[in-house]
């Protein structure tokens, strides 16, 4: 498989314990290029997943806390993860520019910072009951276009959003990254389609633009977690040879 596209597989490690993350790091490896490392698992085991990733697999991590709070605050643990060595992190948008902005200028050591605009959990009416206008609770693309925007102003390399808006921030922003979750193959069994709202398939997702997709339940839960892998490694190949021009 190409390194390539295998370097744009992001699998969450979305486990209670360091020991479990490690059999699906062993069982991925050569297959998934990041590693998600998120609030369960970094809760529970700290700075030890972050180095059992670059043990077993040599693999990107893709450190995933969603930081959101004071500029000072963020910008400090920015900095301890450029320390622990993660490519990757995310901060939330709804922190504010200036902590993104600051989030944006702490980070050291080659360390890649993400704005999460809307999660892929959230619809419409999620969006107005926590107090966005109907404008923006309407129309979700604008909602995540407006902070795709905020952003890109703040200097961070690139986003968080959804399969259904990462055209429209791709138009508007093309040399912002994005990360797209809730990438669910066509072939997929329904009953995996969990709790995520604003789905697509990897095909779909890059078509439109996804720079890097975020798959977990659909390997997870598979008998043949490494079968399933290989699939979407297929299709997306795929799609970025269409998207590019083969």
């Amino acid at each position: 498989m190409d390194a390539r596209v295998v370097s744009r597989l992001v699998f969450p490690l979305d486990v209670p314990d360091l020991s479990e993350a490690r059999r699906w790091v062993r069982r991925l490896k050569g297959l998934v290029g990041v590693f998600k490392v998120g609030l369960e698992l970094f809760v529970a085991e700290g700075p030890a997943a972050v180095e059992m990733v670059r043990e077993e697999a040599g693999a990107e991590v893709f450190l995933d806390l969603k930081l959101n709070d004071i500029p000072a605050t963020v910008a400090a643990a920015v900095r301890s993860a450029s320390r622990l060595g993660a490519d990757m992190l995310t901060v939330h948008m709804l922190a504010g520019r200036w902590a993104v902005r600051e989030a944006a200028r702490a980070a050291e050591g080659g360390l890649r910072i993400f704005a999460v605009t809307i999660l892929t959990s959230l619809s419409r009416a999620d969006l107005m009951e926590v107090g966005y206008s109907p404008e923006l609770s309407r129309d979700i693309g604008e909602a995540a276009l407006r902070l795709a925007g905020l952003a890109y102003r703040c200097g961070v390399h690139g986003v968080v959003c959804s399969a259904k808006e990462v055209a429209r921030v791709k138009e508007a922003y093309p040399h912002l990254l994005t990360v797209v979750p809730g990438v669910r193959p066509d072939w997929l069994d329904e009953h995996l389609a969990d709790d995520q709202k604003r789905i697509a398939s990897p095909r779909e997702a890059i078509s439109a633009g996804a720079d890097y997709l975020v798959v977990g339940r659909p390997i997870r839960e598979s008998p043949d977690p490494r079968g399933v892998a290989e699939r979407i490694l297929s299709e997306m190949a795929e799609a970025f040879a269409e998207r590019y021009g083969g």
